[in-house]
Formats: C-alpha cells, sequence, structure tokens
C-alpha cells in the first residue's frame, strides 16, 4: 500500500475508511477477498488500531466488509441488507409512503420483463412456471402467497440476467410485505378479485416463457395498475 501523509486527528476514522474504500478499489478486491489486517493499516498509517476498527465497523455497517471474530475483513457480496434499512426508515419515519415505493417497483418490473424475455433461459423458465404453481397453491393463505410472489418477481430478475434488478426488487419488495399481506387478508373472499390476480401472474409467466415482450409488459403494467395498488391500499 501507499504511504499516506499524517492524517488529521478530527477525521480519523472517516479518512481510514477512504484510505480502505480507495485501497480496495486500486487492487480490484473482488468479493471474498481480505482487505489489510489493523496491525497492516495501522503500521501504514501511523493511527491506533481502535481508529481502524472503528473504520471497519463503519464499512461492514455500509455492507462493504464482512467481519467475523478473530479473522481479517472480507470484501462483501453485494446485496440488499442497506437499501432495505435504508427503504424501511424512510418509510417507517413517513419520508416516503407505500405507495411510492410500490410506484418505483413497477417501473422497474416493466424492465425486468422486457430482460427477462430476451435474456433468460429454459432452466429460468422452468424455475418461474414452478414458482407460478407455488403461488396457485398458496392464495389463500397471505402470509405464504406473498413469500413465493416475492420469489416470483426475484427469478424474474434473476432471468433478465441483470443482478442491479434482484439487488432494487429485494429492497423494494421488503417494505411491502406487510401491506401486501394484510391486502391479501382483506381481499381472501372475493372469489373473481382472486382469479384476477392469479390470472395476472399466469398471463406474465406465460408471456416471458414464451418470449412474448409485449404481452409481458402489458400483463405486468395490467398487474400494478389494478389488484397490486388494491392491495397495498386495502389497508
Amino acid at each position: 500500500m501507499n504511504q499516506l501523509a499524517p492524517l488529521e486527528t478530527i477525521t480519523l476514522s472517516a479518512q481510514v475508511k477512504e484510505y480502505i474504500l480507495d485501497f480496495i478499489a486500486s487492487e480490484k478486491l473482488t468479493p471474498g477477498m481480505a482487505v489489510p489486517s489493523e496491525m497492516q493499516i495501522s503500521q501504514q498509517l501511523g493511527v491506533s488500531r481502535g481508529i481502524i476498527r472503528e473504520a471497519y465497523r463503519s464499512l461492514a455497517a455500509l455492507g462493504v466488509l464482512e467481519i467475523k471474530s478473530g479473522k481479517v475483513p472480507r470484501v462483501k457480496s453485494f446485496d440488499a441488507s442497506v437499501l432495505q434499512v435504508v427503504f424501511g426508515f424512510a418509510l417507517s419515519t413517513e419520508q416516503v409512503t407505500a405507495t411510492q415505493i410500490l410506484s418505483v417497483r413497477r417501473w422497474l418490473e416493466l424492465g425486468v420483463v422486457e430482460a427477462a424475455v430476451r435474456n433468460g433461459s429454459e432452466e429460468d423458465f422452468a424455475r418461474l412456471r414452478h414458482e407460478m404453481a407455488q403461488i396457485r397453491h398458496h392464495f389463500a393463505e397471505p402470509r405464504h402467497f406473498v413469500e413465493h410472489d416475492m420469489r416470483f418477481h426475484i427469478l424474474l430478475a434473476r432471468a433478465s440476467g441483470n443482478p442491479v434488478f434482484v439487488i432494487l426488487l429485494q429492497a423494494l419488495h421488503s417494505q411491502l410485505r406487510q401491506s401486501i399481506s394484510e391486502g391479501l387478508a382483506a381481499q381472501s373472499t372475493a372469489f373473481e378479485y382472486e382469479k384476477r390476480i392469479l390470472e395476472l401472474h399466469q398471463r406474465i409467466c406465460d408471456a416471458v416463457c414464451q418470449r412474448d415482450s409485449a404481452a409481458a409488459t402489458a400483463a405486468m403494467q395490467e398487474h400494478f395498475d389494478v389488484p397490486v395498488s388494491a392491495l397495498v391500499a386495502a389497508k
């Protein structure tokens, strides 16, 4: 590692954090690879191991590093956990609403189905059909339905070939889970409603598996314009 100039006392932890981030980028570290130990950085920068530990913890909270007791910190795989915290905080403090989150998710899902039609494999489509069968089986049980519904949409995102879709949808969907569960429970006796939401999921599944982009997009748009909006608003 390159020798740094002496760090300013007031921002030691922040500067160490930036140093580690620069090191990860310059060394092209990938998930699972180790970053320098506390002792190495302490000797390199001339700061206490306590300050370095604080920087590590900060990076762990941001989802950059994975820290395990007695082991050197490693670069963490990018996941939805930090975004889930951010969106959850914004929702619980009423800075955003479930309807606004749903609006963003709708926009993402339209892009997802188009990409899934282009990039999905037959294995992806087989998993999607299996999850569609689970949705049908568990529709009368709101909690289980919501879990299978999330898997269905995540499988679509994975079929798109774009991991950013997966991360964003996981983070957004986690904030809608309770609202959708309550909405489903309120609607569970409405036979026509049940038929409608199942029909739309099936249309999305069939269109994607048939690589019919126009039909998949139309079904997904209707999915968000009618039943899902009603589910979130029903609480």
